[in-house]
């Protein structure tokens, strides 16, 4: 399957054994360039309520399907994965948030 940016996929999470892993969500920030590579950089996503600056928060109208929970991008917690281990879509961040999105990340790395 081919992902976009904004894309709210389901991807393994390891724990810290390395042994076992949760399913959780995740945006995809990388573009077409980067998915070429068979690589797509994601953002964690959680339902915890983080008051540290570094949570982007998903409203339902942000949403093109509602998630089950409230949820938060993590805006600090960025990954490479290979595509292939990305179980699925469950939504997508309309573009207007996602511009949002990406504004808050450069200003952390910046």
């Amino acid at each position: 399957m081919i992902y976009q940016k904004g894309d709210i996929v389901i991807v393994p999470v390891p724990f810290t054994d390395n042994l076992r892993f949760k399913l959780r969500p995740a945006l995809v920030l990388s573009n077409d360039l980067v998915h070429k590579t068979g690589d797509v950089l994601i953002a964690q996503i959680t339902s915890k309520s983080v008051s540290d600056g570094l949570s982007f928060p998903l409203s339902e109208s942000d949403l093109t399907v509602k998630l089950p929970l409230t949820s938060y991008v993590r805006i600090h917690k960025l990954f490479v994965l290979e595509e292939e281990l990305i179980k699925g879509k469950v939504s997508h961040l309309k573009e207007e948030s996602y511009q949002q999105l990406v504004e808050k990340i450069i200003d952390v790395i910046s």
